[in-house]
């Protein structure tokens, strides 16, 4: 894709997991579009020599305990970090994460949260959040623009979109 060789990384609102690979394969398949080309791909080592990249981002995410288990088979929260570890496979500078808290307990998303903290901190990649919960919004970014009817009512940092009393009232 176009986008992933810009440096974009992205998730999607309904999970683009591999149920039936296990959570190391579904990273391996994540990192191959980056990897040579189609040739080499075909031809070249089973896992594209991503294996250790795969790990490295198992343990980021904390999912070490997962990583033979079958996608399928995880919590719908373990599968969202695992989606959120796939878009960053490739290293990408810019991640789209459409709803990442939707549906994810508060423990999970706590971990999540943590963990796009750190990427951000040690890899420096910028995210676009789109998300509906907007604790998860004003803890993990620094700037917001609030949309309500397609228009934006409010943009700033957390504090001043929080107080916006065009927020509060939407």
């Amino acid at each position: 894709c176009d986008l992933n060789r810009l440096g974009i990384g992205r998730t999607f609102q309904l999970l683009q997991v591999f149920p039936q690979l296990t959570v190391r394969e579904n990273l391996i398949l994540a990192g191959q579009e980056h990897q040579g080309s189609m040739w080499s791909r075909l031809v070249g080592r089973r896992d594209a020599g991503l294996t250790d990249a795969a790990n490295r981002m198992i343990e980021f995410f904390r999912l070490g305990h997962l990583a033979d288990e079958r996608a399928g088979s995880l919590s719908y929260g373990q599968q969202k970090l695992l989606d959120a570890a796939m878009a960053f496979m490739a290293g990408p500078r810019l991640v789209l994460l459409d709803e990442p808290a939707g549906g994810v307990n508060p423990t999970m998303l706590g971990n999540l949260r943590e963990r796009l903290r750190e990427i951000n901190r040690t890899r420096n990649a910028t995210f676009v959040v789109i998300e509906h919960n907007m604790e998860f919004v004003m803890s993990l970014c620094t700037r917001i623009l609030v949309l309500a009817e397609g228009r934006i009512i409010a943009e700033g940092d957390p504090e001043t979109v929080r107080n916006d009393p065009g927020v509060i009232e939407a």
